[in-house]
């Protein structure tokens, strides 16, 4: 027997260890079983190589060339293992497993029954050797077929290998790659391309597949490729996991933290790890008595508190957390899982400020139509004593009645204000101009002598608006201009078309707001005045929403302040039957 024989079967029996060894690392990994069923196959056709090599007469060998007949099944089970690799899409269609398998089913069938692929071995001075039929159709039907799924496959890998980021997955992709592509050029060139030209060379296409094997087993050695453990997999888990994660010994000092609690406070990891969970709690007394609770209960849920990131910003969250045993059932530390609930108490603030928003406009109803009533009959009383004693009043009597009227004035403002807060809205819409909404504006309010209003607006676009309505939300800027300037200043009203609306500013020269007072600008009963309730811009706001527009604000501290309401023009207004009777 020949060396060729010895290391055919050689590396049979490494190929078929390789896959048995690779089917047992994770028995239930489609990966492992792919690879496994190629490594098999391959190991028993080097074991036929082996047995052909080694028989003494023509019809042995002839029996052995015709067990060869599965080598179909080979380059199929290999593309199918890239495609699942590669996590390609094509695996989804039922389709796909037809077009693998049966063109490998008809060439195996049509090898086994027939010479038209194979022929009969021949002898030569290395033992009988597998021949093909170089002339038949159904052979170049099959080399071109197995070339076809060898280059596909090895396409398949390199697109994946510059699609993928992952370092360690990137060179578990080469060195598959490489462990795959060799055999296949090697097999397309000894089967076919030598016999072509007549180079006589034995057929060590499975020896080389099983010798290239080493670079497939080394990617499974030493970067994990199919390989799954719990560790690892617990480890991929806590790396995905959303909420924030924090391992600690039974005294408290941190040993393992997740990328998410390192976003959230804003460490670095080695910042956090080897120091007291006291330093995540705003309270450092707080994770100290969470310890201490879970060492006696062993478990805590939703243990509500404040974390304080790097730079000293306080988050509210809630811990869940338990003790972690050792297989022995020996205490050996503490988990938390800590979760951000910010967005959540945002949520819970303003639903708190709705109800209590909805609760003042029902007592603003109320109250509104309470004090009406008095405010009336004072407002009586006042007259009455005015035309009865007015000529006997002096210019103090007079003034005092001037003051209880400005006072009732003041006082059905207000209650105009609470009635229109709490009622809703409706718009009766007409034709109007930015120049017409500004008509009638400083007729309703006084201009201080030491203010200059320059007025830039036109005549278009033109829109429907309820123009009472929309005149109250003028006025009401205008008076906030001006009370901000009170040294004097310009107010500058400009109109403009944009993007199918018009837009009117509203710009003043007078001592701007602070992001405080921006942050609350809208909120009814906020007021940075001595005088009145808070609920002149949020009724603004209501209007100009009632509309189909927005109303918003841009102030620089010490510098002015912009009021910019927007209306949609009247191409793209609610039209006049529908705007009768708009309701908010």
């Amino acid at each position: 027997m020949n060396a060729i024989a010895w290391v055919s079967l050689a590396a049979s029996g490494a190929s078929s260890l390789l896959g048995l060894f690779v089917y047992f690392l994770n028995r239930k990994a489609s990966l492992n079983r792919l690879l496994a069923k190629a490594f098999l196959i391959n190991g028993y056709l080097a074991f036929v190589g082996f047995m052909m090599l080694h028989a003494q007469t023509d019809e042995v060998a002839y029996f052995w060339s015709k067990m060869y007949s599965v080598w179909p099944f080979l380059i199929a089970s290999i593309l199918h293992f890239t495609l699942l690799f590669t996590q390609n899409g094509l695996l989804k269609k039922k389709s796909a497993y037809l077009l693998l398998y049966a063109p490998a089913a008809v060439f195996s069938l049509i090898d086994l029954t027939t010479n038209f692929i194979s022929v009969p071995p021949v002898q030569t001075y290395w033992g009988y050797e597998y021949t093909t039929a170089q002339g038949s159709w159904l052979f170049i039907s099959s080399i071109a077929w197995f070339a076809l799924l060898g280059i596909l496959s090895f396409l398949l890998f390199v697109r994946f290998y510059y699609r993928v980021s992952d370092a360690t997955k990137r060179k578990q992709v080469k060195f598959t790659l490489f462990g795959v592509a060799v055999p296949i050029v090697l097999a397309i060139c000894i089967n076919s391309i030598f016999p072509a030209l007549h180079v006589d060379l034995p057929r060590v296409g499975h020896i080389a597949s099983s010798v290239f094997s080493i670079f497939i087993v080394y990617a499974i050695w030493r970067y994990e490729l199919l390989s799954l453990s719990p560790a690892m997999a617990a480890e991929s888990i806590i790396s995905a996991m959303p909420d924030s994660l924090v391992l600690a010994d039974l005294e408290g000092k941190i040993t393992l933290v997740n990328s998410s609690i390192v976003k959230f406070l804003g460490y670095r990891e080695k910042e956090l790890i080897g120091n007291s969970i006291n330093t995540l709690g705003a309270d450092e007394k707080c994770f100290e008595h969470v310890r201490k609770e879970l060492l006696e209960k062993r478990e805590i849920s939703n243990f509500e508190t404040k974390c304080k990131t790097k730079v000293g910003e306080e988050k509210p969250v809630v811990i869940s957390g338990s003790v972690v045993r050792s297989k022995r059932g020996q205490d050996i530390g503490i988990t938390f899982i800590v979760h951000d609930i910010t967005e959540r108490k945002l949520i819970e603030e303003k639903l708190v400020r709705s109800e209590r928003f909805a609760s003042i406009g029902e007592l603003a109803g109320m109250i509104g139509h309470d004090l009406r009533n008095p405010l009336t009959s004072i407002r009586a009383a006042t007259y009455y004593f005015k035309v009865k004693y007015g000529g006997e009043l002096d210019d103090e009597g007079k003034e005092i009645f001037g003051t209880i009227d400005r006072s009732i004035d003041y006082s059905n403002k207000i209650v105009d204000d609470l009635l229109d807060y709490s009622r809703e809205i409706k718009l009766k819409l007409e034709i109007a101009t930015p120049k017409s909404l500004l008509e009638n504006i400083f007729s309703l309010v006084q201009k201080p002598p030491n203010v200059t209003v320059v007025d830039l607006t036109e005549d278009a676009p033109v829109v429907k608006v309820d123009v009472g309505k929309m005149n109250r939300v003028f006025v009401n800027v205008v008076k906030n201009a001006f009370d901000v300037m009170p040294n004097g200043g310009t107010l500058t009203i400009k109109s403009q078309a944009a993007e199918g609306n018009l837009e009117m500013r509203f710009s003043d020269t007078g001592i701007g707001m602070s992001k405080e007072t921006l942050d609350k600008l809208w909120i009814p009963l906020f007021t940075t005045k001595a005088k009145g309730m808070g609920f002149g811009l949020s009724i603004c706001k209501r209007i100009v929403e009632a509309h189909g527009g927005t109303i918003s604000v841009e102030s620089t501290f010490g510098k002015g302040t912009t009021f910019i309401v927007t209306i949609p023009a009247a191409a793209t207004a609610i039209s006049t039957e529908i705007a009768e009777t708009v309701l908010i």
